[in-house]
Formats: C-alpha cells, structure tokens, sequence
C-alpha cells in the first residue's frame, strides 16, 4: 500500500470515484521532475532546499487543483482535514512559513503585509483577500492549516514529538491512504506490519527526522505509474481503482498502454518548523500521461531502466506488478524505434 510515507520508498533520482470531476486535464508539458536514474536505487536520495528555492510551487494547474481541493473539503471536511487538539502552535508555524514562501517567490501573485500580529493576505489568482490575527484561530474562516491549505496546491502534513506523532493534516490528493486511518499514529505504527522490503527505508527516515535541524527544508521525489488520473487517491477511492485497473487490464497492451497509463510523481518536502519544532510534511503530486513522457527517447530509456531492475516486492508494494509485461514491452518498443 502506497502511503505518505512512500517518502522513503522509491528509486533515488535527484540527479472521484473514478471519474472526471476529479481529474485534471494534461498539457503536452513534461513533468518537471524526472526521478528515474540508470537503474533502481533504494537510497532514500533527500536534498537540502537552499534559500533560492521554493518550498511550495504554482504552476498551470494552480485554479483547477485549488478548486477541486476546495470541492473535496466541501463534500466532506472531516476527511480531508484533521487536526488533534493542543497543535494549533504548528498550525500557525505553517501559516508563516507558507505565506512568506508564496509572497517572496511570487509577488505579482501572492501579497503578505504583516503589522505586528496583523497580517493581510491577497491571493491575486483566486481574487482573495483577508485580515487576520495570527496566533487567533477565531479570525481565519477555518483551522490554520486547513485555511493554509488551500491556498496551496500540495498536502500538507504536521507530525510531532519524538516518535513523530502524526497530529493534523490536510490531505487531498493521497496515493492510497488517507487520515482517518493514521491520525493519532507514531511514525513507525503508521506503517505497521512493515513489509521487508521497505524496513531499512522506514529505519532510514526515523533518523533521517531525529537528526533534522530546525528551520531546515528538505526534498526528494517519488513516483508510481497509475491506471487513472485522478488526483485524489485517497484509500475511500482504492476498491474502484481496484476495480478500473482490474477492468482495464485485459485491454493494456504494448499497443495501447502509453495512452491507458499515467506517471505519477510527488514532489516532497520535509521542513523542522522552528517555533513548535513539529515538521511539516508537503506533498505536491504531478502527473502526466505515459505517452507524452515516453515522447522523450531518454525517458523512455530511463524509466525502462529503473522498471526492469525494481525488485517485484517493491512493484508489489506499488501495485504495478500486473502492468510490468506490457509496460516493458512498450517501452522497449519505443525505444528501439527512435
């Protein structure tokens, strides 16, 4: 089961129901991150974000992935967003943190004006504005973080404490797992029974978090390769994607495959909030069609690198054990037709 915390799980490579209210139309752009090498690598491949670069990123997709946000916390708020009594101090940390972010890297678009606990907000995209107090939960229309949230196109995640409890969330675009099944849950509970495949990884990122310095921002890249474009996979949709891709595969073939498949990637950052010291987790998911990505003779050759050499648990762990025979076959069709 692909989580969260499939951080830790992937091929190292810094070098709706099921339908179409929850989908986001595709331009013939390529991903903006590749994260496929020569082969399969295990490491779990982090990378300090230096102060030139964004913590959170907009890009073309901004309005319709804020308006399907906004659309799932209307249809059911308590899904989408939790958040354990006590934490609203990290709340607010994520407040400052995002909002001095976008205005600083995107000022024609985002304007922050701070009056000593004052502060004006203007999201010129979305033709808001609002004055709040920080610190005063009373003077936003939702919890911090949820109000945050969806000014952002990523997840985000708040964990805690020296087991890194995980204590709120905003989470709508989850790859199969969601909060009403781990909030409340100690890092390493949440993944319990940990699969072997993975436990060194899970080992890895428990010190990777111990040792994470305040103040300090971190990134990584996972992928996967899905039957559907929707965004939202959170595990209330995982029997009918299921059942697509069980539906679907009869008819995926080398043949047909590039136009059935999507590469789903997840831009992850891992950030030590320096007020509360609680990090926060943020997930911005890209997606792109298999055919536009395989349009590339060096992707295509990438990624049937990485594939042929993952070892079956880890595609097992992904769910993409049944889509290896005609993914690789097409992938080296297209390859040694360029």
């Amino acid at each position: 089961m692909a989580r969260v915390w499939d951080w830790f799980v992937y091929d190292k490579a810094l070098t709706t129901s099921v339908g179409s209210c929850h989908s986001i139309h595709h331009t013939s752009k390529m991903l903006p991150y590749f994260p496929f090498g020569q082969q399969f690598n295990d490491k779990m491949g982090t990378a300090p974000l230096s102060e030139s670069d964004r913590l959170v990123e907009v890009d073309e997709h901004y309005l319709p992935e804020i308006d399907l946000k906004r659309q799932l916390l209307t249809e059911l708020p308590s899904y989408y967003f939790q958040a354990l009594p006590s934490y609203e101090s990290a709340q607010w940390d994520v407040v400052n943190l995002v909002l001095h972010n976008l205005s600083r890297f995107q000022p024609a678009q985002f304007s922050l004006r701070v009056e000593g606990d004052n502060w004006h907000w203007h999201n010129h995209l979305l033709h808001e504005e609002i004055t709040f107090t920080f610190g005063d939960g009373a003077s936003l229309p939702q919890a911090p973080l949820d109000w945050v949230g969806r000014q952002v196109q990523e997840d985000l995640v708040l964990l805690s404490g020296d087991d890194a409890t995980l204590v709120a969330g905003q989470l709508c675009f989850a790859n199969d797992w969601s909060l009403d099944e781990k909030i409340g849950l100690p890092f390493w509970q949440i993944h319990a029974p940990i699969v072997p495949i993975v436990e060194p990884m899970m080992q890895a990122a428990r010190k990777f978090m111990e040792r994470l310095p305040s103040g300090r921002s971190f990134w990584r890249t996972n992928w996967s390769v899905k039957v559907s474009d929707q965004l939202d996979m959170t595990s209330r949709h995982t029997p009918a994607l299921k059942q697509r891709l069980a539906d679907r595969l009869p008819y995926l073939t080398p043949e047909t495959i590039g136009q059935e498949l999507f590469v789903r990637i997840e831009r992850q950052t891992i950030t030590r909030l320096p007020q509360s010291g609680a990090i926060l987790f943020g997930i911005h998911t890209y997606q792109n069609l298999l055919a536009q990505e395989a349009a590339d003779p060096e992707r295509t050759r990438r990624m049937a690198q990485v594939f042929s050499t993952t070892p079956p648990a880890m595609l097992a762990y992904k769910g993409m054990t049944a889509l290896m025979p005609a993914l690789l076959s097409y992938l080296s069709d297209r390859h040694h037709s360029k």
